[in-house]
């Protein structure tokens, strides 16, 4: 089937969102997503196009060790077609040009053949956990402080050992976009031993250095989350988050695989409680 690949403009956004809806079959804030994710990578995100029409999609962050691939999906109507396999090949061409030399990513069932076809290697399970607010949270003894512009050096140096690369851009327009949504706990000679970050329906990213205060940071998230649903991604590796969240009443909703192409350093997923998002780990 005949399509041209090109950059995404961020005047398809919107069409992007609706063909993520398609592709996923599920709502979600997919606007919102798109453009926070094109934001901090404008030149990473392609679309296909028919006759001028967007028909699915793909994009990636570049980190300073990695890149991170997510946003895939072709609409229903035209899957099954090859256009998937079209769009990963002119992304993976795209990072190779970039001297992109590991790419991630999270894929579902039924994406990892192609992924696999790809050259990327199957490593754990990675959880999509969903709380409905079903009970009142109560507050923990131990209240955890707000992340602040100048705790970013110090957290950005700690976070790089954690999740494998340098993620400061991140964290910047998140404590921007989400103001009062960050919370930190250091202990008693002041070093950070944990991080949370709550997007609008997302916990995430979200690290713990020490076991202490994983309660207490979770808790605080929870306890300012407005009406409705929210989300958190972990890595199968961390039993101790999937442990603490089915307590308070998260539910698993599905199950992804995390992926790998190429060599590099892959971080610590035993300290991540909670990923940023399928699209950028």
């Amino acid at each position: 089937m005949p399509v041209s690949i090109r950059p995404l403009a961020e005047t398809d956004l919107d069409a992007a969102a609706v063909i993520l809806t398609s592709a996923f079959q599920r709502t979600g804030d997919w606007g919102s997503d798109l453009r926070f994710y094109h934001g901090l990578q404008p030149d990473g995100y392609f679309g296909a196009y028919k006759d001028g029409v967007l028909v699915g999609m793909v994009g990636a962050t570049i980190y300073s060790t990695f890149a991170y691939i997510g946003m895939m999906g072709v609409h229903q109507q035209f899957q099954r077609r090859g256009i998937g396999l079209a769009l990963m090949q002119s992304l993976l061409n795209w990072l190779a040009e970039k001297n992109v030399t590991m790419v991630q990513l999270d894929a579902s069932p039924a994406g990892q053949p192609m992924y696999e076809k790809l050259g990327f290697e199957a490593q754990e399970q990675v959880f999509a956990l969903e709380w409905k607010h079903s009970f009142p949270v109560a507050r923990f003894s131990q209240v955890p402080g707000p992340v602040r512009p100048s705790d970013l050096a110090e957290l950005v140096e700690i976070d790089a050992r954690i999740f494998g690369a340098e993620r400061g851009k991140i964290f910047s327009v998140l404590l921007e976009t989400y103001p009062g949504r960050s919370f930190l706990l250091r202990n008693a000679l002041g070093k950070i031993t944990g991080y949370l970050f709550l997007q609008k329906h997302r916990v995430g990213p979200w690290v713990m250095l020490e076991p202490d205060g994983t309660e207490a940071l979770l808790l605080a998230a929870l306890s300012t989350c407005e009406v409705g649903s929210v989300s958190v991604l972990v890595p199968e590796l961390n039993q101790r988050a999937l442990a603490l969240l089915r307590h308070y009443g998260f539910e698993v909703s599905r199950i992804n695989r995390h992926m790998v192409r190429g060599s590099g350093a892959l971080g610590d997923r035993n300290k991540i409680f909670g990923q940023t998002s399928l699209s950028l780990g």
